[in-house]
């Protein structure tokens, strides 16, 4: 922003610059936030007096508290002033104040003889001019800027499971697994009879409405044919054993799943709360896959598999 301001004799009114914005009481969701400036810091504190009293009206309840953070106040010459200032959020202990909106002014000063003697002048004039380029950048920015998000809503889509097969992958639900999903060459020297690549994963692509994040996931549970391999002539509780392999795999899709229902996600932490929950329900699946094959000892156990295969049904 580039202003001039001209000095006039004792008699001068004074200049005023924009317009004050007056806080609004809206506090539902949807609706546009109240703030409050709180705190001042930065360069020049003795110009600080002087931008809260122009700055900081009465101290409210409000649904943001920010603070300012002044980076350039001074005459960087007789004719010229410029001025610089940064508001913060500061929603999180952690996270600490993340950075909102950015002001620079740049006001052209004619007649000024002395700096001093203007302080409280340019303070009055910046201030109302940042009070009111920043309640637009509000208006505009308060239902979409991430770090202004007052709520998530999950919303869980139908895991993922496209009527046709893929040639290599085949999702959970398309089709009852056979020997001829088992493509890849078997390892040489294995003891094994047959092994399975099952593994799941989620997608989610976030959307801000009005300071709500929607976040629609969906779950992908799957087998990889290429990965999955097998050897000659096996019987078909061979298979059993295999398809109880996915079965736990899409039980920790859904553990994961029912995990996030029973949470109610932080805005500022929603993506690694969604990670935290997804790698427990990865942990549990490894550990029960490990457990699996050693209470049936990879499916020889006859009496084992049958309790396992009542267990994931």
């Amino acid at each position: 922003m580039f202003t001039t301001i001209w000095a006039k004799s004792s008699h001068k009114k004074h200049l005023w610059l924009g317009a004050f914005y007056f806080l609004s009481t809206f506090s539902l969701l949807g609706q546009i936030p109240t703030y409050q400036f709180q705190t001042l810091s930065g360069v020049n504190p003795t110009a600080h007096p002087y931008i809260q009293k122009h700055l900081f009206g009465h101290q409210i309840a409000a649904d943001f508290n920010l603070q300012v953070q002044l980076k350039t106040f001074d005459f960087p010459s007789k004719d010229s002033f410029k001025f610089q200032a940064e508001i913060y959020v500061d929603r999180d202990s952690i996270l600490g104040p993340q950075l909102l909106y950015t002001y620079k002014s740049h006001f052209k000063t004619q007649g000024f003889k002395t700096k001093s003697g203007h302080w409280e002048e340019m303070a009055k004039l910046s201030s109302q001019s940042l009070k009111s380029q920043f309640a637009i950048w509000w208006k505009n920015n308060w239902d979409k800027d991430p770090k202004l998000i007052q709520e998530v809503r999950v919303e869980f889509l139908p895991d993922y499971a496209p009527k046709s097969v893929d040639e290599d992958t085949v999702f959970f639900g398309q089709k009852k697994l056979d020997w001829t999903d088992f493509k890849a060459k078997p390892y040489p020297g294995s003891r094994f009879a047959a092994q399975i690549f099952s593994n799941f994963e989620y997608h989610a692509i976030p959307r801000i409405e009005r300071g709500i994040l929607y976040l629609p996931i969906q779950v992908k549970v799957y087998m990889l044919r290429s990965f999955s391999w097998k050897k000659e002539n096996l019987p078909d509780r061979a298979l059993d054993h295999e398809s109880t392999h996915f079965k736990i795999t899409q039980q920790a899709a859904n553990q994961f799943k029912d995990q996030i229902k029973q949470q109610k996600l932080r805005p500022l932490w929603y993506e690694s709360e969604l990670q935290w929950w997804f790698l427990d329900a990865y942990r549990w699946m490894n550990s029960t896959q490990k457990n699996y094959d050693e209470a049936t000892q990879h499916g020889i156990n006859l009496m084992e598999q049958e309790q396992w295969n009542g267990k994931f049904k």
